[in-house]
């Protein structure tokens, strides 16, 4: 069979697995997958059954439907699940029978977003987060004032618009009647919620600080009752608390956290802790981990934030353990460590051991899930250790695998869901790198080499260098559309970690804290030199594109070199000065690096990439959301102008009523016309 090169389109024909759950006593798996629909440019998401031996999955739900979170009931005989349909007005949570029947709402929620299903242990209740939003009604708000009365330092996230007067809290809806109980209440947000195992308690995350506002770093674990009384606040040190998971027997929480003062979230070491319920010293299970305990790789195909804890019984000795994910040199692999290991002296643990790539010096630490993978999201019986797992690899965006949380890292794949369409595809696989660190003061730079389908040896190549945002994430073991589509141009396409990215140590991530455009401007350049001297690459064509703070990078690159033909600078931080001010978060910069911009103005500009428009002589194109909240529109119109005025060879497109999430959960169309620009872009300069 002919294979062709890949199109911006196929961008769309791709599924992409999300959200997983077991139903281990039944030997099944559910599952959603969505695609995207460029005729009527939007997405869909449905459910699928598939049992845990493997086979072929069955489809549960159709339609024109955004069907999202499946978690089965206790008994394994409904499958709940969030989605809007027919003429509801705002999300509901639904239940679909599984020995037959359709799927029917459980709830009939006036407005706002509905998240993190959680089942009763005894199937009753369904816990889940919530966040009001009374329905306004169109015609009224035609005829009167619109506005918004802004209070908050923190008023507003990127994809979620400002916020309203209403905050996050935890319900429960009583099953099968419908009736929802309001759980917390109070004006902090209350998140990441769990049943404790006899379904008397909850406990979830909050930041009821009184200076909450200014402290966005800190959280604070809770246990409360399911009626709303007794809240106990369990932790008391300024810090992160995550992914709060209870005991088996419910007498202790587990979670994954560190201290530190605030705006030092970049600086100190995540560890497993345990908080006894009874009273007691909080315990350190894990050394220090080097790596973050949860999902930073990025892609353009599957998205996670993977991060919650596991709790099981060992399958061979009975006793407890905690899986919990590593973020590491581009993968996100499983770890588990034993639940009564305490990781040393002290309510702190006792003496830092190092690096995750040390960290198995510890007692009891093994690998549960190894290897160059982008595990996904994990669904796990705690009795026996069975599990499924969605997980990405190099050449794929996601499959359904089974595994058992033993230490033997023997997952077994069950699914193919692109294989049709990548048959079909003359893809070339990257090839991974580690760059010398001669020329960047030898620190090796982590990579990926792709080059063009139909590659000969003996023929000249133009490339282009891709920066990934954050800085604190990572390219990593997933298909990437976006690399491939350029490729399928006829570029060499390098995407490299340099020093910034997570998953190569606390150390590495932060040495750039403060001071972009630095050490991490040395590692790109490092990158680029090593590819010149390879005798495929026309040193003479060299593009470079990113986005966020990869588009920082993009525009300092070109403010500094004159050595790339053409640039695509997408979503950028242009000035660090406004992006303080005007980001959704970007006031705790302000925090982090303990300098008030308008005491030191100067030094805020000069770390600005926009600052140096000036030295800029490479054609550049300037891509960015008109709803983007994370790095406001403002920076690349200052950009646009200041070229503009100079003479310079610049174009900007700006996207209507994208958020700074485009590449990644954008319309189809919108998706598909930034790839084309892009791509036309290099064709015109390169």
């Amino acid at each position: 069979m002919a294979r062709r090169r890949i199109r911006a389109a196929d961008l769309f024909r791709l599924v992409i697995p999300h959200g997983i759950t077991l139903d281990a006593a039944r030997d099944r798996i559910a599952f959603c997958v969505k695609s995207g629909d460029l005729k009527q440019n939007r997405y869909r998401s449905h459910l699928y059954l598939l049992a845990l031996r493997g086979g072929r999955p069955r489809q549960l739900t159709q339609g024109d439907v955004n069907d999202s979170g499946p978690v089965f009931s206790p008994n394994g005989r409904w499958l709940a699940f969030v989605s809007r349909r027919g003429e509801q007005e705002a999300p509901q949570i639904w239940v679909l029978p599984l020995e037959g029947g359709e799927p029917r709402a459980l709830t009939a929620l006036p407005g706002g977003p509905v998240r993190d299903l959680r089942w009763s242990p005894d199937g009753r209740r369904i816990l889940f987060g919530h966040r009001r939003e009374p329905r306004v009604d169109p015609e009224e708000r035609r005829r009167g004032a619109t506005y918004k009365h802004i209070t908050q330092l923190w008023h507003k996230l990127d994809g979620d618009g400002f916020f309203p007067a209403a905050r996050w809290h935890l319900y429960t809806a009583a099953f099968p009647s419908g009736r929802v109980h309001q759980v917390t209440r109070g004006a902090a947000d209350d998140f990441d919620g769990s049943w404790s195992p006899d379904g008397k308690r909850i406990a979830f995350v909050s930041n009821r600080r009184p200076d909450a506002e200014t402290s966005p770093d800190n959280d604070d674990l809770f246990v409360v009752s399911t009626s709303g009384r007794g809240l106990r606040q369990l932790t008391q040190r300024y810090g992160t608390v995550a992914a709060p998971a209870w005991s088996l027997d419910g007498q202790a929480l587990y979670y994954a956290g560190h201290f530190g003062r605030r705006g030092e979230f970049l600086r100190h070491p995540y560890r497993i802790y345990r908080q006894p319920l009874a009273g007691g010293r909080l315990q350190a299970l894990s050394p220090p981990l080097d790596q973050w305990p949860f999902n930073r790789v990025i892609a353009d195909t599957v998205r996670s934030a993977a991060g919650e804890l596991s709790v099981y019984r060992d399958p061979e000795t009975g006793a407890e353990r905690i899986a919990f994910y590593s973020n590491e040199h581009g993968a996100c692999r499983l770890y588990s460590l034993p639940a009564a290991l305490a990781g040393g002296r002290g309510r702190d643990g006792g003496a830092r051991t190092g690096a995750s790539r040390r960290a198995g010096r510890a007692r009891g630490l093994r690998l549960e899930l190894g290897g160059k993978v982008n595990t996904l999201a994990l669904a796990h019986d705690p009795e026996t250790g069975h599990a499924a797992a969605l997980v990405a690899r190099l050449m794929d965006c996601g499959d359904v695998y089974r595994l058992r949380l033993d230490g033997r890292d023997a997952p077994e794949r069950l699914t193919e869901l692109n294989r049709a369409l990548l048959r079909r595809l003359d893809l070339t696989e990257p090839e991974e790198t580690i760059f010398s660190g001669r020329a960047n003061g030898q620190t090796p730079v982590h990579g990926w080499v792709l080059k063009p389908p139909g590659f000969r040896r003996n023929r000249r190549y133009p490339m282009i260098l891709n920066i990934h945002g954050g800085p604190m994430g990572q390219f990593g073991y997933t298909l990437f559309h976006e690399m491939h589509y350029l490729a399928a141009q006829g570029y060499v396409v390098v995407f490299t970690n340099p020093r910034g990215s997570s998953g190569y140590g606390l150390r590495f991530m932060n040495c750039i804290e403060n001071r972009w455009g630095k050490l991490d401007y040395a590692d790109l350049m490092a990158v680029t030199d090593a590819m010149v001297r390879r005798p495929y690459v026309d040193g003479r064509r060299l593009g470079v594109t990113g986005g966020s703070y990869g588009g920082f990078m993009t525009t300092w690159i070109v403010g500094h070199t004159q050595r790339f033909r053409a640039a695509v600078t997408q979503r950028q931080v242009g000035s660090v000065l406004t992006q303080a001010g005007s980001s959704d978060f970007g006031f705790y910069r302000i925090y982090s690096r303990g300098q008030l911009p308008w005491r030191e103005p100067m030094k805020y500009l000069r770390d600005s990439p926009n600052f140096y428009a000036d030295a800029i002589r490479t054609p550049l194109l300037i891509i960015h959301s008109e709803q983007d909240l994370r790095c406001p529109i403002a920076q690349s119109e200052e950009l646009f102008t200041w070229l503009k005025v100079l003479g310079r060879t610049v174009e900007m497109v700006r996207f209507e009523g994208e958020s700074h999430g485009l590449s990644r959960g954008g319309r189809p169309q919108n998706r598909r016309e930034r790839l084309e620009r892009i791509a036309g872009w290099f064709e015109r300069y390169l």
